[in-house]
């Protein structure tokens, strides 16, 4: 391209509405060419990235990020040579002169030694997929997690059922049954019915509403919840909370996380075994923890659940159920804040830290 069809050529890519990258590879100065609407949208200019060695630090500052995407676009590249094709496309997210990160689809078609790279605004439509993603991914999980609670009621209603079926009943059983099957549906309605109240009504979003909580309040109210169980399984639950005891958190977030996790220490803790809940509070988070004796996670199990992000082939992979009300409290902990840290062995049983970040 001689300098009068190149000026002409570059003033004509200016008018361009959408950002423009020209590479000529047989100029020595001024190589690359940014047209107004890159400069306008993205922030650059020649001085700010006069090669490409300056682009790749400056618009991808993470080195790990930049060796990801330098090594798809050479891929891509050598894919379109391989097969004859002038032109190839990839997604990327950038840093912008603002110090904003966009996301932009790089279209790159090659003539003789130019290239032409045009850049696709696709940050509105990454962070729509991203909302929706993330709005199935809560259903699903505040799914998965009122089945995990409905669970408890439909067994006590099999067993009353097949009691009649069997006539193995006799009143004081179905009386004891019926009032569990009551304590099980209460906390069940009680739950359904906040958990309809924070979906956000157009976008059907879980909203979480951060307070304070007083622990020794939220955990004597959990006891209540647990008293029945307790007692029939004549399981000690043992509160070693020092002072005040407060924690900033979402209440009812909280109250299905915890709950979760004190049911699989009831399950696991032999018949007068003693559950402890201790509190601890560090510079960058505080934090409630569970221990229980009774049998333990293998190294196996706990590594299973929480690489695990299918409830469903956790099932399959975590032996008799153990750990699926646990996966529930640390997906949940995972996208409030939190995070859910186990150490456990078959022999000294299970420890489970609920962390609250600051």
């Amino acid at each position: 391209m001689n300098n009068i069809n190149r000026n002409t050529f570059l003033k004509a890519i200016d008018q361009v509405i959408t950002p423009v990258i020209i590479d000529d590879e047989r100029v020595d100065i001024s190589r690359l060419y940014f047209n107004s609407a890159f400069y306008n949208e993205v922030g650059y200019d020649i001085d700010d990235i006069p090669n490409h060695a300056t682009w790749w630090r400056t618009v991808y500052p993470d080195p790990v990020y930049r060796e990801e995407i330098q090594t798809a676009w050479n891929n891509k590249k050598t894919t379109a040579k391989a097969n004859g094709n002038h032109h190839f496309s990839l997604a990327a997210r950038i840093y912008c002169a603002d110090d904003s990160y966009k996301w932009y689809e790089f279209h790159s078609v090659a003539v003789g030694s130019l290239k032409m790279i045009t850049l696709l605004n696709i940050s509105r439509i990454k962070e729509k997929n991203e909302k929706l993603v993330n709005v199935i991914q809560q259903k699903t999980l505040l799914l998965s997690v009122l089945t995990h609670e409905v669970r408890s009621p439909l067994s006590n209603l099999k067993a009353i059922l097949d009691g009649y079926q069997m006539n193995y009943l006799n009143k004081g059983r179905i009386c004891e049954i019926a009032s569990a099957l009551t304590d099980q549906l209460s906390y069940l309605l009680n739950m359904v019915a906040p958990t309809r109240l924070r979906m956000e009504s157009q976008r059907e979003v879980f909203t979480f509403k951060p307070e304070e909580i007083k622990l020794r309040d939220f955990l004597n109210n959990c006891r209540h919840i647990f008293n029945r169980v307790l007692n029939d399984q004549q399981i000690n639950l043992i509160f070693e909370i020092p002072g005040p005891a407060i924690i900033y958190y979402d209440p009812f977030v909280l109250d299905i996380i915890f709950r979760n996790v004190i049911d699989n220490a009831i399950t696991h803790t032999p018949k007068n075994g003693v559950i402890k809940i201790s509190s601890r509070y560090r510079e960058k988070y505080s934090s409630l923890i569970i221990t229980n004796p009774g049998n333990g996670m293998t190294a196996e199990q706990i590594d299973t659940m929480e690489h695990q992000n299918d409830q469903q082939n956790a099932g399959r992979d975590i032996a008799g159920g153990f750990g699926l009300g646990l996966i529930s409290a640390k997906e949940i902990l995972e996208r409030h804040r939190g995070g859910l840290r186990i150490s456990s062995s078959p022999t000294t049983g299970t420890s489970c830290e609920i962390m609250i970040y600051n």
